[in-house]
């Protein structure tokens, strides 16, 4: 298509950014409980004494994610990857 002064008029639209589809924030979220249900009971504090901190919560998972590849097992915590040149994909 040209535009009013001939030129050709090229847009290139950005791709829309990747959303985490419902299964995939269902499963994080399940694994959010649950590792933070081990932390309250490994450092024996309830909710009040140990409040939810995602911080935490994302250091102890990828510290177990590790502990289970290193002795070979699938590990699935879904997430959405951005590449250095702004390219996405979905990682299981």
């Amino acid at each position: 298509m040209q535009n009013r002064n001939g030129i050709m008029d090229v847009r290139v639209k950005e791709p829309k950014p990747l959303e985490f589809t419902g299964s995939m924030t269902e499963r994080n979220d399940t694994i959010d409980n649950a590792v933070y249900d081990c932390i309250l009971t490994l450092a024996e504090k309830d909710e009040d004494e140990l409040p939810w901190e995602m911080e935490i919560i994302g250091d102890v998972t990828d510290a177990i994610k590790e502990a289970l590849l290193l002795h070979g097992f699938h590990v699935r915590y879904p997430g959405i990857v951005t590449e250095p040149d702004g390219s996405q994909h979905y990682e299981e």
